[in-house]
């Protein structure tokens, strides 16, 4: 009765779909089996970890910066933000000019 739904745009088989999320399902099962089996809920396991420092009482005190959330992200990307830091000139005209290279430069390859 509905192996395929017609639509305006072709159409849809019911039971590809199906199947596609039955080993989709699968796929996530297994890979969440190889996961860690020690894991227990309500134990130091679960404590926040606060740069080896007690966790304060109120949650007022719990404040991490960004420079400290992304520190592992910004030295990973070093190289690359001190090559930007140096194209930066805060200039509108600049990001302009940029902006019109980099469209021309991608213009250029979708007509070659």
């Amino acid at each position: 009765m509905w192996t395929k739904v017609l639509t305006g745009f072709g159409y849809w088989d019911v039971y590809s779909w199906l199947a596609f999320f039955v080993i989709a399902g699968g796929m996530v099962f297994f890979i969440r089996s190889l996961g860690r089996k020690d894991y227990r809920q309500g134990t130091e396991q679960d404590e926040i970890f606060y740069g080896s420092n007690p966790v304060p009482e109120d949650g007022e005190d719990l404040k991490v910066p960004a420079s400290s959330a992304y520190w592992g992200y910004t030295q990973a990307l070093k190289p690359f933000y001190e090559g930007l830091v140096g194209l930066h000139t805060g200039l509108a005209t600049d990001y302009a000019g940029w902006y019109i290279l980099v469209t021309a430069f991608v213009a250029l390859l979708i007509l070659v």
